[in-house]
């Protein structure tokens, strides 16, 4: 038996609502589209494991009529709306090769 999802994950100052389907940073609402939410849930779910594009497109969009770039658009706007740096990120890692990888802080 697995455990389900906790309804919240906050870390710093950013609290995931998964039933509410919301992010907030700082107290503020961060408005996402539901695919660039998915990308998140999908991610911040799992801590520290890679995803590939092409997974988070499946998981996400199912392949169907996805734009070239899509994935790394909505990591970045992922990224401005989690306050990240692509230069140096705390929560969203991009392994070149590979996928992206979202680190939770303890």
């Amino acid at each position: 038996m697995t455990c389900p999802d906790p309804p919240l994950l906050a870390f710093d100052d950013i609290t995931l609502d998964l039933n509410g389907r919301r992010l907030l940073r700082a107290g503020e609402e961060q408005p996402l589209d539901p695919r660039a939410f998915a990308v998140l849930c999908l991610l911040a779910r799992s801590p520290g494991q890679v995803f590939s594009p092409e997974e988070i497109l499946d998981e996400v969009w199912g392949h169907h009529d996805v734009p070239p770039g899509a994935v790394g658009q909505i990591v970045s706007v992922l990224r401005q709306a989690l306050g990240d740096d692509a230069r140096a990120p705390r929560y969203l890692h991009a392994l070149p090769g590979y996928g992206y990888r979202f680190d939770r802080p303890g």
